[in-house]
């Protein structure tokens, strides 16, 4: 069974795709080249799908020379940040963050979560990186009050803002997997929405939202794409927990607020 690492020393190299020409109808450019977990790579496209959405996998070297224009949402998926960083240029960085900038859709999974920030902290050290910087905080982990390193299990997260369109109509608390995720501790006077809290630990930010430019951003340091007691993710990782409930909906909810059922992104 495969698992995705996110401690530097650790690089996965998957078995995906090879960077192609973008299909214009495809909304979610999926990020799975080094680092991005074979699973979660897999999950993540089966639940983009079920939402009805286009998914095409694309690797550091379509991001670094090819033009990211066609796509509605970046998704950068569970997986080693610091490898990320490595391999998606300075300029791929630029591009990225046009990209969203000028109206796209960014939605970061526990490591996409990690890299989308402006500073990473591993096992309390700064890592020697370069992430994205759209987040103006500091992703910090793991988090051993939830499940000791290196270990990973199901933890409760708290909904903290009932009033976002996001969250509006979600219950009060939420199952989801954990493994190594970021706590999102946003820097000081940051405008960002705050939409969820771990329910252990200093119970900081587990998922947060923010604009950035004219687009959107949405950071999780869980993994809703698995779905433990059911099949319809396509991988048997995780499955001996209890999901208490799909975490599909939500992120079905997400995508049509970054983009609408026509694919263009809403205002």
């Amino acid at each position: 069974m495969s698992r995705f690492f996110i401690f530097l020393s650790l690089l996965l190299i998957t078995n995906c795709q090879s960077p192609q020409a973008p299909d214009k109808s495809a909304e979610v450019a999926l990020y799975s080249d080094k680092g991005a977990d074979e699973d979660c790579i897999r999950a993540t496209t089966n639940m983009f799908e079920w939402m009805g959405c286009t998914v095409l996998l694309i690797k550091a070297e379509y991001i670094n020379n090819q033009s990211l224009d066609n796509f509605n949402i970046l998704c950068i998926p569970g997986g080693d940040m610091y490898q990320y960083a490595r391999d998606i240029s300075s300029g791929g960085k630029g591009k990225i963050k046009n990209f969203i900038r000028n109206g796209g859709g960014y939605i970061g999974i526990c490591g996409g979560a990690y890299f989308a920030s402006e500073k990473v902290v591993w096992q309390e050290n700064q890592l020697p990186m370069t992430p994205l910087g759209l987040f103006q905080g500091t992703a910090k982990g793991p988090i051993n009050e939830i499940v000791p390193y290196p270990e990973y299990g199901m933890c409760k997260l708290n909904i903290v803002d009932s009033s976002h369109p996001i969250t509006q109509s979600e219950p009060d608390s939420a199952w989801m997997l954990y493994y190594w995720g970021p706590e999102l501790i946003p820097n000081k006077d940051t405008s960002v929405a705050i939409l969820g809290r771990y329910d252990k630990g200093n119970k900081d930010p587990a998922i947060v939202a923010f604009e950035y430019g004219l687009g959107r951003v949405f950071i999780i340091g869980t993994h809703p794409e698995f779905e433990e007691d059911s099949d319809r993710d396509g991988v048997d990782f995780a499955d001996e927990f209890d999901d208490r409930g799909s975490d599909w909906e939500l992120m079905k909810k997400l995508r049509f607020k970054l983009c609408g059922p026509t694919g263009i992104l809403l205002p």
